[in-house]
């Protein structure tokens, strides 16, 4: 008899201890029933859950699903707040966290939320993203303290070094400033320029001339920028250190040759051409084989740099080295259009009749001016009138009446018309002309070759 009792009480257990393990737990009901969208009944058995069994936080964070997701959002964040006490470090919930302050409009917590974030998992980009949302909301305090916090633990790139000094040296703290700036210049791309410029006002400013000399010397062969070369070799002129700018500019004209004239007129216009002329001087010993519009851009360089002597120099150096006759034809022919016929006077000595016979009009033109005509007829038969100007035709046919009569100019352009060499725009004036000398024949010809020739070319 007692066997059976006993026999009968443990089949009672097992089916008490079967009903238990088949039936489903509150946690799993909770999930069912949110799964289902019934969330107002996952919520009323979760808050009983969580008020058996405070700081339960998959209960706070099922609550706060459930409340998600009927759009209370200040329940949701209430529950989410609740479980992140517990677990502070969950980034999951933290985002989630971010985007419920996010979509309700709490935008002090959402970027307090932002920052927890950045703290939890830190790195250059997310380091960017929420100094970036602090500067747009105007909370420049704070983003100066992130941007502190994290250079000193290294986690700051270039840009975000180069704004911390920035901020920083605005701020009045030059001599922090001026430290996170030059960790930005070690890090920062070649080409950055803005931090640097920065940082060489606070290298100036603490007299740091020698460091500041040898950086924009760095910069500019990185930078290969002439607005940038003129720019700085100004500024270092404009704070004394003439010397460091007088080497900075014989730097850019090694760098930038080809830029070299527009930075020597740029320093000359801002009232250093004891400097532009430093550089106008460096550039002219690198030319060893100039070509006529490297000539062109020196001379006129010298003239905004108030150098004459400088073109001088080269003619006679171009001159007793055997240099190419047309360059220094070229170079002299300048001189005189940028500073007078007279200033050719020094070197006149070193223009070889072969130097000027490549440019015979200006050779006629110093002939003139020299007062020997006959030497300038001489390189007046020489021009090819075919292959000037219109403006330069009619000055060679202007010094041709100053050395020759009026009947010997004709017979001139006669030969030259009928060789074909003689300009169109000429041909009007070659018809008067001979009409006064009396060759009407000569003249009738003339006009009929316009008349019947498209290009008012006479034939040949």
């Amino acid at each position: 008899m007692k066997s059976s009792r006993q026999f009968i009480l443990m089949v009672i257990v097992a089916l008490i201890a079967a009903a238990v393990v088949l039936s489903p737990r509150r946690e799993e009901h909770t999930a069912v029933l949110a799964s289902e969208g019934r969330h107002e009944e996952a919520i009323a058995l979760l808050e009983r859950q969580s008020a058996d069994a405070p700081g339960d936080s998959d209960a706070l964070a099922a609550l706060g699903r459930s409340h998600a997701a009927l759009g209370d959002l200040p329940r949701a964040v209430e529950a989410l707040d609740a479980y992140l006490a517990v677990r502070p470090n969950d980034v999951a919930a933290l985002r989630s966290e971010a985007q419920l302050l996010l979509l309700s409009g709490s935008r002090d917590r959402y970027l307090d939320v932002q920052a927890r974030l950045v703290a939890a998992q830190p790195s250059p980009a997310s380091v960017d993203r929420l100094t970036a949302l602090l500067r747009l909301d105007g909370r420049y305090a704070d983003e100066l303290s992130t941007l502190q916090t994290y250079a000193r633990k290294g986690m700051l790139e270039g840009s975000q070094l180069e704004r911390l000094g920035t901020i920083l040296a605005e701020g009045g703290n030059w001599r922090e400033g001026r430290e996170w700036l030059e960790l930005a210049d070690q890090r920062a791309p070649a080409e950055a320029s803005a931090g640097r410029l920065l940082l060489l006002e606070l290298l100036i400013e603490a007299k740091e001339n020698a460091r500041a000399i040898e950086r924009v010397r760095a910069w500019t062969k990185a930078w290969r920028s002439p607005f940038l070369c003129g720019k700085l070799i100004l500024r270092l002129a404009r704070s004394g250190l003439t010397a460091g700018a007088s080497d900075l500019a014989s730097d850019c004209a090694e760098l930038m040759p080809d830029d070299t004239p527009g930075m020597i007129s740029y320093l000359a216009s801002k009232g250093r051409k004891d400097i532009a002329q430093r550089m106008l001087l460096r550039w002219g010993d690198r030319m060893s084989k100039p070509s006529g519009q490297q000539l062109r851009s020196f001379v006129q360089a010298s003239a905004a740099a108030g150098n004459v002597g400088a073109p001088l120099t080269k003619l006679a150096q171009l001159a007793r080295g055997g240099t190419d006759p047309v360059a220094q034809g070229v170079l002299a022919e300048e001189v005189a259009n940028s500073f007078g016929k007279p200033a050719l006077a020094p070197i006149r000595p070193f223009l070889s009749t072969e130097a000027l016979l490549t440019r015979p009009l200006f050779a006629a033109e110093l002939s003139l001016f020299e007062g020997n005509s006959e030497l300038a007829r001489w390189f007046l038969t020489r021009v090819d009138p075919a292959q000037l100007s219109a403006e330069r035709a009619a000055d060679w046919l202007a010094m041709l009446h100053r050395v020759e009569t009026d009947a010997e100019v004709v017979t001139h352009l006669t030969t030259l018309w009928s060789e074909g060499r003689l300009p169109p725009e000429l041909l009007p004036q070659f018809a008067d002309e001979a009409v006064k000398q009396g060759r009407v024949r000569v003249h009738e010809r003339i006009w009929n070759s316009i008349r019947y020739q498209p290009d008012g070319r006479s034939p040949r």
